[in-house]
């Protein structure tokens, strides 16, 4: 008895599979490409062996646009023209006591007696002639250092992020030390992101392959078009070879 419920239950499942096989083959005869299942009257699903690829056709038809589409905008212009300004100043400033420095201190000898009294203040018993050149390397390079550091972080902070017509350029639109914006155009595919959008705390940096510096978007300014931003620019690419 046991002996024949056993050959019975195999033989259910033998036609259980060859139903199976048969309905997979209709699937595979009805596709011409071999790479996908699609979807027929008889219930076939639709697989992909690359998901790779089915993520790329996916952010393609995203980053399709029938215009320029403005995907981040920043219009600080205020907070840029008063740390240029600042920036000039100190430039002004550092300059001139570093040429100070080089033509008037001299280098003059401090008599033990002077060391010696108290009553005088620390730099009455210093020569600071010894120092002359020490200062004004250090004058010089702190004033070219903060408007070079100033017009540097300028330059690369983004105005307004544009993705071209047809979703295949991005436009940079970057402040400037002069009240004229300074554009650059890259192909899409040369962009990457360092952080995501939603992890950046206060600024996104945006890498272009080829160039040294990154591009920075701060997250005090407006992402017009968060989901075309997340597919397009807001990607990480890698181009190691």
């Amino acid at each position: 008895m046991a002996i024949s419920r056993l050959l019975f239950l195999l033989e259910g499942h033998q036609v259980k599979w060859n139903g199976l096989t048969q309905h997979v083959t209709r699937c595979f005869r009805a596709t011409p490409n071999r790479s996908n299942i699609i979807n027929t009257g008889s219930g076939c699903r639709n697989y992909s062996y690359s998901r790779m690829s089915e993520s790329k056709l996916n952010i393609d038809q995203e980053h399709i646009v029938s215009k320029d589409t403005i995907l981040f905008k920043n219009d600080n212009t205020g907070f840029f023209k008063m740390m240029n300004v600042f920036a000039v100043s100190q430039f002004f400033f550092w300059s001139y006591l570093s040429h100070f420095a080089f033509t008037t201190m001299k280098d003059v000898t401090i008599s033990e007696k002077d060391k010696a009294n108290e009553r005088l203040p620390w730099w009455r018993k210093t020569n600071f002639g010894q120092f002359r050149y020490g200062i004004t390397t250090a004058s010089f390079l702190i004033g070219w250092g903060t408007l070079a550091i100033s017009w540097i972080y300028t330059l690369r902070s983004v105005r307004y992020l544009v993705l071209k017509k047809g979703g295949r350029e991005l436009l940079f639109i970057t402040f400037a030390p002069i009240n004229r914006a300074r554009y650059k155009t890259v192909p899409l595919e040369k962009v990457s992101a360092t952080q995501s959008r939603v992890t950046a705390k206060a600024h996104l940096p945006i890498k272009v392959q080829g160039m040294r510096l990154h591009y920075i978007l701060d997250m005090r300014g407006q992402f017009t078009n968060t989901k075309l931003f997340d597919y397009s620019a807001g990607l990480r690419r890698s181009w190691a070879k």
